[in-house]
């Protein structure tokens, strides 16, 4: 397998007049194509820093940064942007689905932004099939359950087959039946699909069904 993640000695420092707090330090980490890795540590000690900066949503003090062998040093925002769509899934905690669209006007929303998309909402209704909503099309957010929304959110992550989903305390807000049923998607798209999954998590028993935990504390990559 090669490293479709890698990250050299990164550093995140944010200052302010008075302060200057220092997010991550030093990390050096590789995860390898078709890999599920979680995330954990306390909270503050830098893993959703380090998912946004995986996720090219913001940019190291210091460090490189590359995906699919791809370095992203000296990128600009456009060619970063169109990285990020082609390459990239995102999965919220709080869903983050836009309450005035319909479920699947939600999940067309990345290709929208992809140059040449063809058959959008035919791929939207592929996605939801997927995730077992294929029923739910013109549903808007507020009629749905939170394990549902969640499936939405899943299924607009997929949607254009990016190589690399993100998920940050994706069952964060549900319960343990619904977390249940977003963990076994979660692990079909990686085991069926060959995705690359890295999943930002304080619950030990859904990071101990991945292939791999990571252990941040105070910044630091620790074992």
């Amino acid at each position: 397998m090669s490293s479709i993640i890698k990250l050299n000695d990164i550093s995140k420092i944010y200052r302010t007049k008075t302060i200057e707090t220092q997010a991550l330090d030093k990390v050096n980490l590789e995860i390898e194509a078709g890999e599920f890795v979680s995330i954990m540590g306390p909270s503050g000690c830098g893993k959703s820093t380090l998912l946004n900066i995986i996720g090219l949503l913001d940019v190291p003090t210091t460090g490189t940064v590359e995906l699919c062998g791809k370095p992203t040093a000296g990128l600009k925002d456009k060619a970063l942007a169109h990285l990020r769509n082609e390459t990239l899934g995102f999965v919220f905690q709080s869903f983050h689905l836009i309450p005035t669209l319909s479920v699947i006007d939600n999940v067309t929303v990345p290709l929208i932004y992809r140059k040449g998309a063809k058959n959008i909402r035919r791929q939207a209704l592929e996605a939801l099939e997927k995730v077992g909503l294929g029923h739910r099309v013109n549903h808007m957010p507020s009629q749905l359950s939170g394990g549902q929304a969640q499936r939405v959110a899943i299924a607009r992550a997929i949607i254009g087959n990016p190589s690399i989903i993100l998920a940050d305390e994706p069952c964060g807000n549900l319960d343990s039946k619904m977390s249940a049923e977003i963990m076994d998607l979660l692990h079909s798209l990686n085991r069926e699909d060959g995705r690359t999954i890295v999943m930002v998590t304080h619950n030990e028993d859904q990071a101990r069904a991945t292939d791999r935990i990571i252990h941040f504390f105070d910044g630091r990559r620790v074992e």
